[in-house]
Order: structure tokens, then sequence, then C-alpha cells
């Protein structure tokens, strides 16, 4: 079988011979399969419909990475749309023809460099995970290159800088709390390390628009399961071929001046794609933590306590179904800060997401950190439905006691438990005494941050709920609140 390549892609049809010459109009920091599922694939579209006529420059930011593979196949490769939209069912395969141009600085520092002469290029995008908005110790002006990624960046800024060039609107989607903010402090911090002077600092606030934002859409990457099925599908072999779900938001926030920049250099709202500018990303942020990430934890503790072992299981058995869709309307929407029939969308598109049937998403998995993702997750729901007088979440509460029943042991449903060793022992040690066991558990503030006792009749519940799932299962609970 042909090894996809751009003389294949261009026989059947998949590409031109002038794609390629298009001009890098984009830098982007990282060659995984998220950016190249998620930008580059709304670059494709935004080519597809003549609102780009650009393409993408792909930096490697690691010694370790994909661009000798992308080049392999002219850094052609395949997006795999499999999910559920707007109820219907999507299933596409389209060849990705806008990467221009691939770069590892730790091979050709000179070419990498050389990617700041080009004033067509008017926008820098990076995902080079949580970590990689920190700088390094081992940071140098004359490394080649620099290790940390914000050393990097600055590397390049400063050619562009001398080249006399305007800046750049920076586009980070690291999953971090503002990471545009994040990432203009660790570039002036690497500035005045290396010595780049008053004036470049002062180009690099003035002529250079900072955003922040919050990415969303499940890439489980290369499908390893089929991939012979798709490539005898596609009729050739492709080794960067990336799967991915219909669903995708890229909320970015920052100043009017510089939303009317993203709408202009991405004027990705102009297809329909789910990409919104705003004032400040937290309420996007909040809604995609409380309403996708929460209930996800939540099924880790309840469900698999009453024997479910995937979300596509949860989300087709009705008694399940109902609970998760009464905790996300009943237990946080009326807590969030966004309008309420935005709200209700998102968690329409959450449960679709959920119900995906080509994604099997196991709830071993989502249960790995249980307590750290609870406490970062639904611990605030619990607070501020307390808070504003509604009461306790009960559904929450019963996660809650789900965990504690589990890493207790008291739970007749055995269940995977894979959290550190620290906080596994001190959940073990309180229950060596059944009768002060949820006292002392939630009681432990290294675990939750606080003493959770203090809050207002959860003590109570929880220690009524673990009793429950101790003597007659969590099964009953769940049908109470279905």
């Amino acid at each position: 079988m042909e090894k996809l390549n751009v003389n294949v892609a261009i026989e059947r049809g998949l590409t031109t011979a002038d794609a390629a010459n298009r001009p890098i109009k984009l830098i982007q920091f990282g060659e995984g399969n998220f950016l190249r599922a998620f930008v580059d694939w709304i670059v494709q579209q935004l080519n597809n419909n003549g609102l780009f006529n650009g393409n993408v420059a792909i930096v490697q930011p690691l010694p370790f990475g994909r661009v000798a593979e992308l080049e392999k196949q002219n850094n052609l490769y395949t997006v795999i749309l499999e999910g559920l939209k707007n109820g219907r069912e999507v299933q596409s395969r389209e060849v990705i023809d806008s990467v221009g141009k691939t770069v590892d600085p730790y091979q050709d520092f000179d070419a990498y460099l050389a990617l700041a002469d080009d004033p067509n290029t008017q926008i820098i995008i990076s995902n080079t995970t949580e970590a990689g908005i920190a700088l390094s110790d081992e940071d140098s002006a004359d490394a080649k290159p620099a290790k940390s990624y914000p050393g990097k960046l600055a590397q390049l800024l400063k050619r562009r800088f001398d080249k006399g060039l305007p800046g750049f609107l920076i586009v980070p989607c690291e999953l971090i709390a503002d990471n545009g903010v994040a990432l203009k402090k660790c570039l002036e911090e690497t500035a005045e390390k290396f010595g780049y002077g008053e004036d470049f600092v002062k180009w690099l606030d003035e002529e250079n628009t900072f955003v922040s934002t919050l990415v969303d859409r499940i890439v489980p990457g290369f499908p390893r399961d089929n991939a012979e099925a798709l490539w005898d599908e596609l009729g050739y072999r492709d080794d960067n071929m990336v799967k991915a779900e219909p669903f995708l938001l890229w909320a970015v926030a920052g100043s009017k001046e510089a939303q009317a920049k993203v709408d202009e250099l991405i004027p990705a709202k102009r297809l329909g794609i789910d990409l919104v500018t705003a004032d400040a990303v937290q309420p996007y942020r909040e809604r995609k933590v409380y309403l996708l990430n929460g209930p996800h934890t939540t099924m880790a503790q309840v469900a698999r306590l009453a024997g479910f072992t995937t979300v596509g299981e949860v989300m087709n058995d009705p008694t399940m179904r109902s609970f998760i869709e009464k905790e996300m309307h009943e237990d946080i929407i009326p807590v969030l800060t966004l309008p309420e029939d935005e709200l209700n969308a998102f968690a329409d598109a959450v449960c679709e997401r959920y119900s995906n049937p080509f994604v099997k998403h196991a709830l071993d998995s989502i249960g790995l950190n249980s307590v750290s993702k609870f406490t970062a997750r639904l611990l605030p729901l619990v607070t501020a439905n307390v808070e504003a007088g509604r009461g306790l979440p009960k559904r929450i509460v019963l996660a809650l006691s789900a965990l504690l029943a589990t890493y207790g042991g008291l739970a007749e449903q055995p269940v995977n438990i894979n959290d550190s060793d620290d906080v596994v022992a001190r959940i073990q040690d309180a229950a060596a005494d059944r009768a002060t066991f949820v006292t002392n558990a939630l009681g432990d503030a290294s675990l939750w941050g606080s003493d959770l006792n203090g809050i207002e009749g959860l003590t109570e519940a929880v220690e009524a709920n673990v009793a429950a799932i101790e003597q007659d299962g969590i099964q009953p609970l769940i049908d109470a609140l279905a």
C-alpha cells in the first residue's frame, strides 16, 4: 500500500500542487495530535473556503518529536472526525494540506530563527503542555535553541525585532489559567535575563498582542485499534493520521482590540466554527471544568460502584443518564455565571460527546487521582450551592461519599484505585475506625484544601450515604436521585 505523500494526494484529488506554496502565516509550537486536529484543522477549513490563504510552519518544541515523521509524508496527514453532532452521526476523513513547513530547531537553529523574517507571518500559536509556559535555569541567549519554550520564543521575537518587522498575535493554548498573561510575563523575565534591552521589552509590549485561551476538543490521537482498516478504507498508509470528535470550542480572551485582531486574522466564526472572543476566558473555563469534567468525575465514583466501565455505558443506561443530566441541570448550572440558555446548550452538547459511539472512554482512566479531581471539579460546586442558599447538591455529595467508600474499602463492588500512595493511605487510615471515618477523612485539609466538616450538613449526609453503600450498595441511592 502506498504511503501518503504529495504525489498520492494529488493523484487522488486530495490536494493541489499549489497548496504547499501558500505563504506561511502562522508559526505553531507543537506537532502533537491536539494541535494538528484542532488549530491546523481550523486553518484547513479556512483555506478550503478562501478565508486564510496561508499555511502553518510547525516548530518541534522538544528534542524528540514528530517533525521527521511529518516530513516523510510531505507534511500531509488525515484528520478523522467521528462522533455525534446535533443528534447526527459524523464520520469524515480529510487530508490536511495546510502545513507548509516543519522546523526542528535542535537540528537547524538558523532555519528556526529565519521564520521570524517573513512579513507574511502574523500569528504564533503554541501547545507545549501545561509545563511549557515556565522558565528554565538552563535558558541562555546563546543556546541553540534555549531550553524552555519562553526562551525559544524570546529568541525568535528578538530576531523579529532586529529585522524591524511588526509583532505577532500570540495565542498560547496550554491548559493553564490566563495562559497569555503567564507567557508574556515569562518573556519579559527572559528578555531581562538574556539582556535584550528596554527597546525590545517596549516592542514586545506595544507591537505584540497576547491573548488567553481555553481549548476544548477530545482528540484520541492515532487510531491504533483500527489503523489497518482505515488505511484500507483510505487507500493509502498514513502514519500521522489523527482521530478527533466533531465538537470543538476555542475561547479567546483579551482587550476589544485583541478580540478584533483575532477575528480578522482567524475568521473562523464566518464558517460557524465555535471560536468565541470575549473579555475573559474564565466563565468558559468554569463551564468546561464543571459541566464536562465535573460529571466525568461523578461517573468515575458513582457509576463504577454500580458496575459500569465506560462513559458510553453510563449514557446508554436510562437511570444513570438521568442521574448525570439532573446533576448538570440541578446541581451545576444554577451556580455558574454564564447565561442559562448557553449553559443548557453546552450541557446538551456534552451529553452528545459523552454518548460518542466511536470512543470508549474508560471510567478507570477518569478515576485517576480522584481526590484532586474532586477538589478541583466538584468541591467548588458544593460550596457554591450552600453559599447560594440552595443546600447540598445531592448527586455531588453522593460522588464524594462513593469516593470515600471506595478508598476506605467499604464498597462491595471492587473498583480500581489509582491515586498517590499518600492520599490512599490517609483515607484508609481514617477508615480504620469506622465510627469516626467520615469525620476524620473530611477533616483532613491536606486532601481537600480545608476541613470539609465545616460545610453545614455535609458530614451527616456523607455518613448516611457511606453507611447505605456499605449495607445495600449504591444503586438504591442512584435510583432515588435519577
